[in-house]
């Protein structure tokens, strides 16, 4: 078996290969080399050998998804059945969602949840009455610099306030979002000192973090349109 499947099989949750009933973990059957079926069990942390925890090492995070990626890519199975590059086209497809999901941290707290709670994340509706009001007058401001392009007006020093405006939000928001981050480390920590039996608390902060995240990820979005439009 080569290196590449060596180090595939060593991934995912115990299962037997359709193909010749050996027992494996991971996406290659170290007896017959064919792809292990898509299952269910296989989360996205498993998929990209992280362990499942709030905070992540997004350098190694990179690393294994790279990995991971080069082994399974299409092209290498040009050669191969209909079955099995089906099967590489599903397994690149499902590591990116995967990588895509666990780099975001509102993602990634979000599928925690769903994970940890057996069902989809609710839908953020809300966040704390601090990040509301700071999401309202930053909205404003947007708004405000949007009327001012649409109109045509050519004032610069109108343009000049609003880009400082718009600036200053943005190190805020940034500030804000910084220290969201460290809150996550702590409850990180806080999460790998608790049994799993115990952490609903924990998923509970989670869910309230996510959706803190969702709303300034929204509000970054809006400033930084709002700023490019404006130069």
């Amino acid at each position: 078996m080569n290196s590449n499947m060596e180090d595939l099989s060593e991934m995912g949750q115990k299962a037997k290969c359709l193909s010749c009933g050996a027992p494996i973990e991971g996406l290659f059957c170290g007896e017959c080399h064919t792809f292990l079926p898509l299952s269910e069990e296989k989360d996205y942390f498993t998929i990209l050998q992280v362990e499942r925890r709030p905070y992540l090492d997004l350098q190694v995070l990179k690393q294994n998804f790279l990995k991971l990626s080069e082994m399974v890519h299409p092209d290498k199975y040009f050669n191969a059945s209909p079955e099995v590059r089906d099967m590489a086209m599903k397994y690149a497809s499902l590591i990116n969602k995967a990588y895509t999901t666990l780099k975001d941290p509102k993602e990634r707290l979000k599928y925690i949840v769903s994970l940890e709670m057996e069902r989809d994340a609710p839908v953020s509706t809300k966040a704390s009455l601090e990040t509301m009001e700071f999401f309202i007058e930053a909205s404003d401001i947007c708004n405000e610099a949007d009327r001012f392009i649409k109109s045509g007006n050519k004032n610069p020093d109108k343009r000049k306030d609003l880009l400082s405006r718009l600036k200053d939000l943005q190190k805020e928001a940034e500030r804000r979002w910084n220290r969201i981050m460290d809150d996550i480390k702590d409850i990180d920590k806080e999460w790998m000192n608790t049994p799993a039996n115990k952490r609903r608390p924990l998923v509970g902060k989670l869910l309230t973090i996510s959706h803190e995240l969702s709303y300034l990820s929204k509000l970054k979005s809006l400033i930084n349109e709002a700023i490019i439009e404006l130069y």
